[in-house]
């Protein structure tokens, strides 16, 4: 992404509206961020005022939502950090995303049939096997 170097607040605010755009439009065409990107993202999410356990007004369970949320993105940055590096889910996800499967309907279609065929077939003979057991009053008469 672009860096820029911003004469005055509103530029810099006009700059980060158009990298947030960038951001999501990037998204929306299928594009990963990396690691590094998701972890400088995840840290301005955490500096904001929008997880701030001490807004006026929270309640106690706000406040604790608001805590255990930012304490969930801490550890969530430390997991990316340490456990990928090499952008691996990122990678995971873009060529699941990419992938071109094939099933063949067809061949799925007849495993039914003959698996329902099979499944009438065991039922008819445990029908049959039940309908001929002597009873139980039989040997005592």
């Amino acid at each position: 992404m672009p860096q820029y170097e911003d004469d005055t607040s509103l530029q810099r605010m006009a700059h980060q509206k158009l990298h947030t755009y960038q951001m999501l439009r990037a998204l929306s065409k299928g594009f990963m961020p990396s690691t590094e990107q998701t972890i400088v993202n995840l840290r301005t999410l955490l500096a904001s005022d929008v997880l701030n356990p001490e807004t006026p007004g929270l309640s106690e369970s706000g406040r604790k939502l608001m805590k255990y949320s930012k304490q969930w993105l801490q550890e969530f940055i430390d997991l990316l950090r340490n456990k990928n590096d090499g952008d691996q889910i990122q990678d995971f996800i873009w060529f699941l995303i990419h992938a071109k499967i094939s099933v063949d309907t067809n061949d799925l279609i007849q495993t039914a049939r003959s698996t329902r065929t099979k499944a009438d077939a065991s039922a008819g003979m445990l029908e049959i096997s039940r309908s001929s057991i002597i009873p139980a009053n039989f040997y005592s008469l």
